[in-house]
């Protein structure tokens, strides 16, 4: 049995005493995982709050993540835009196990008519996405914020199938996890390109995610690694932001 399965077995088993003080209670529910004996892959409350002040100073309307996991991001992020009737938080997770454990914490914490949870690859996915926003708003121009936390050998090719699929525009806040540890040295590399740079890695470097993905040049990114330590972990977030494209 894996350790997600362990954990949503004790938490679906919790005393309803226990659950009734929670439920609803987005930061409630997250304590329980922090405070739950087996480690997650989760953002945890030291990188969460750099995260949360750039949502409330961002006021996102349009809000994914790649990689959803338990759900304990999703509850985080999304608490801060439940008082918004505009605003929607998509989280993208490939294991369906996974996302049953994330639909349970998020229903929990209140949150699940922020969240939509959508199952499979983001590859495979993000496409039918973008067409029902562009459906849903003719006014659509791209996302406003935009997790990253799957996979850190995809961050660079899932950013390019966002950049293909034109959901990144002036104004799209990016922000990506785990920079230090375990790293995503590519990653950092890419949105610190020039246009050039770019433009000939772009030519030049297959996406393994799709050969029609092959991301687009002349977004202009001004990012920064933010780096958040803790008693016995060091790691970092690049924070990165959409602000042109290049005309040139």
């Amino acid at each position: 049995m894996s350790k997600e399965t362990e954990f949503y077995n004790y938490i679906t088993t919790l005393p309803e005493t226990t659950l009734s003080q929670v439920r609803g209670k987005p930061h409630e529910v997250l304590k329980l995982i922090d405070e739950y004996p087996q480690n997650f892959m989760n953002i945890g409350p030291h990188k969460g709050t750099q995260i949360v002040t750039r949502i409330k100073e961002k006021a996102p309307k349009t809000m994914i993540e790649l990689g959803g996991y338990l759900g304990y991001s999703a509850v985080l992020f999304a608490n801060e835009i439940a008082d918004d009737p505009d605003a929607k938080y998509y989280s993208f997770e490939l294991n369906p196990e996974f996302a049953k454990i994330a639909t349970y914490v998020i229903d929990l914490a209140g949150l699940l008519d922020k969240v939509e949870i959508i199952v499979g690859r983001a590859s495979y996915t993000l496409p039918a996405f973008r067409q029902r926003l562009f459906s849903e708003n003719k006014h659509y121009t791209g996302l406003d914020f935009i997790f990253i936390d799957h996979w850190k050998d995809l961050y660079v090719p899932d950013l390019r199938v966002l950049e293909s699929l034109n959901l990144i525009a002036p104004g799209t806040l990016i922000v990506a996890d785990n920079i230090i540890t375990p790293g995503a040295p590519e990653y950092v590399v890419y949105v610190n390109f020039s246009p050039d740079e770019k433009k000939l890695y772009n030519e030049t470097t297959k996406n393994p995610e799709g050969k029609e993905f092959i991301g687009r040049w002349n977004i202009l990114y001004d990012t920064k690694t933010i780096e958040v330590a803790t008693a016995n972990h060091k790691d970092a977030i690049e924070v990165t932001k959409c602000v042109d494209y290049f005309s040139g």
